[in-house]
């Protein structure tokens, strides 16, 4: 071992009652129906049900990633659904649907409706139904939809799809609207709202309130009399400044008003009582008010994106804090404030110009996950081993470039990205790390594989892209647990032949290598789903690929393999198929017998059987051209001097 040998720490898990209380803020401020159980020592139980919905609270609010589009989702608008009742309507199917909350209501998305259907709104079943999903159509009006007396949730918003923005455009909200007595949430994003009118103090019973990604620059008064207000989404806008009447709506728990041209807020906003989330993200704001401390029960706090370098020193008095996301900002220290918040469980300070990460960062002894990637930390924080709790700990793209034997203290580590740090090697005590399930290690010189690696036996995703690595160990073979593998950009020609025997390997990247064949070991691993290994010089593709039965993605581009096999016939679940700049000229005809398949690109091929045109024309062209070619016969033998049976085997479902 290295000189940092060290015990293991006794790490203690926290009591019940903390488990409990935890769990009770997050059903709070999420709005989550989550019962969680607590067993003996603190371990946490959530149903199937519930770890989606907490997955998806941490997508778009608590981890966030400070992404664009995300948080401006309402809670219920994607939970999964069946349909309980299908009537016809016109010429339209309507389904009144369950969500998995129990709720009933109408999916009427992507109907290209102009109008809501009059059938719809007298019918008796309808009007017992409390949601109705109406995005992505072409609404000009809503009229009779105040006859759905009990509807309490409206989705008719625009959505993003294959990066633009589809659906309705309202420039105004609707006046049926406000005749709904029990309208709780009311999804408008990305519409063309211009202004929010003082109507709409009509909707007093409104909880969630989505006007995001319009062209809003201001608010009116009248929001301030919406006493049941919980949510306000206010991303994307044209707002230059939020108004001081805020500060008295108490009810508001979540406030977000990220990517606006906020240069400042109102020194009143912190004394919003109600406040628990507060999304800042992407605006303009060089300082904070002074009395940040003010507010009483904020526990989720995002200035990331904005143009900050200090944070006011009142704010150690917020107790309640948990998430503090201080991304992509100027801060040239780790801002001294923070390290007195004993709640902190989250602080993302990646991508500032912070030289130094101070001792006291040790005293959060709450502190799970610690983001401090694309900073300029000369030094590994010797500290961080201190922090006992600390789970996800991201510190890549630094100055640094080697690792303290000390990092092995971080038993209960379970994510870890030290990526872009020019690592020649990991110290030995990185095998104590037995509890991580992602290491993240790419774009280092890590020209041999670490053995410390074989030996953390519960890593589930290995990032390894970029380091030069010529060949890999047999025994990673061992690592039964791995699922996801990313091998890309390194120099590698072969792969252990005991590869197969990753059993729970569903995503492997193994493009920008030298393996020049198709490694037959790869085409044994049945569990895998996805597979790119483009750019590998690959010559030709072995018939032992239709094993891969569980494939839905292959990506084969940028290669020199001029046929495909006619095996292929066997992955039935691909669903994505790309292998341009080839020398293919025709494709396998059993190609048509891949009913899942929707995607195939293979520009810059040669390929003539069938041509470009009825390729690009989808899967339904492809089949019908080989129907044409099975039934296309001269003479007595098919036009295109195929063997006719095989054509036939491959239309056969047809």
């Amino acid at each position: 071992m290295g000189s940092g040998q060290s015990t293991q720490p006794n790490f203690q898990r926290r009591s019940q009652l903390e488990v409990k209380d935890h769990m009770e803020r997050l059903q709070r401020i999420s709005d989550l129906k989550v019962k969680p159980m607590v067993k003996d020592g603190g371990v946490l139980e959530l149903s199937m049900t519930q770890v989606d919905m907490l997955y998806r609270m941490k997508e778009t609010h608590i981890f966030d990633n400070f992404t664009v589009l995300k948080n401006d989702l309402l809670p219920y608008r994607n939970l999964s659904s069946r349909s309980v009742l299908t009537s016809t309507m016109g010429k339209m199917q309507v389904s009144i649907k369950e969500r998995s909350d129990g709720k009933i209501g109408i999916g009427l998305g992507l109907k290209k409706l102009t109008s809501i259907p009059e059938e719809i709104c007298y019918n008796s079943d309808m009007q017992q139904c409390t949601w109705i999903d109406l995005s992505r159509n072409k609404l000009e009006s809503l009229d009779n939809i105040e006859l759905l007396i009990h509807l309490q949730e409206v989705y008719i918003g625009r959505v993003m799809e294959h990066g633009k923005l589809y659906g309705n455009t309202f420039s105004q909200i609707p006046n049926q609207l406000y005749q709904l007595p029990f309208l709780k949430i009311l999804d408008m994003s990305a519409n063309r709202l211009t202004e929010l009118p003082p109507a709409i103090v009509n909707m007093r019973h409104i909880e969630c309130l989505s006007v995001a990604r319009n062209k809003l620059k201001e608010l009116p008064k009248e929001l301030e009399q919406l006493r049941c207000l919980k949510t306000l989404y206010l991303d994307g806008n044209l707002l230059t400044e939020l108004p001081e009447f805020l500060s008295r709506c108490h009810s508001i728990r979540r406030l977000s008003v990220r990517n606006n041209k906020l240069t400042k807020i109102p020194d009143e906003l912190p004394l919003m009582e109600g406040l628990e989330i507060l999304n800042l993200h992407g605006n303009e704001l060089m300082a904070l008010p002074e009395n940040m401390g003010e507010f009483m029960n904020l526990v989720i706090l995002i200035l990331s994106q904005n143009k900050l370098r200090g944070l006011p020193s009142s704010m150690e008095a917020i107790s309640t804090l948990e998430v503090l996301g201080l991304e992509k900002n100027a801060f040239k220290f780790v801002p001294t404030c923070i390290h007195k918040i004993q709640g902190l469980r989250m602080i993302s300070l990646s991508f500032n110009e912070i030289e130094e990460v101070a001792d006291d960062i040790g005293q959060l002894k709450y502190l799970d996950r610690l983001w401090l990637e694309g900073n300029k930390i000369d030094n590994f924080p010797e500290v961080l081993p201190l922090a006992a709790e600390l789970d996800d700990l991201r510190i890549g793209s630094n100055g640094f470039v080697g690792l303290p034997d000390s990092i092995g203290q971080l038993y209960g580590m379970r994510d870890l990205s030290i990526n872009k740090l020019a690592l020649h090697k990991l110290p030995e005590t990185f095998e104590w790390l037995y509890n991580l399930r992602t290491l993240n290690i790419s774009n280092n010189n890590l020209s041999v594989f670490p053995e410390e690696i074989l030996k953390l036996n519960c890593i589930r995703e290995l990032q390894c892209s970029g380091n030069g690595l010529k060949w890999i160990p047999d025994k990673i073979c061992d690592l039964t647990n791995l699922q996801v593998l990313n091998l890309r950009e390194n120099s590698l020609r072969e792969l252990p032949a005991r590869f197969s025997t990753l059993s729970n390997l569903l995503i492997v990247d193994l493009s920008h290598n030298q393996f020049r064949d198709l490694p037959l070991s790869l085409c044994e691993t049945v569990s895998l789903q996805y597979i790119d290994i483009s750019d590998c010089h690959i010559s030709s593709i072995p018939s032992d690929i239709g094993k891969l039965r569980n494939v839905q993605s292959l990506i084969l581009n940028r290669n020199t393999f001029d046929k495909l096999p006619t095996t292929i016939y066997g992955m039935v679940n691909l669903s994505e198929f790309r292998f341009a700049d080839n020398g293919v000229s025709a494709l396998p005809a059993e190609i048509v017998r891949l009913s899942k398949i929707s995607i195939i690109e293979c520009t810059n091929n040669p390929m003539e059987d069938p041509n470009n045109t009825i390729i690009d024309a989808g899967m339904s062209c492809i089949r019908e051209y080989f129907q044409r070619k099975l039934f296309s016969v001269q003479e007595g033998k098919p036009a295109f001097h195929m063997d006719v049976s095989a054509i036939r085997a491959a239309v056969g479902t047809l």
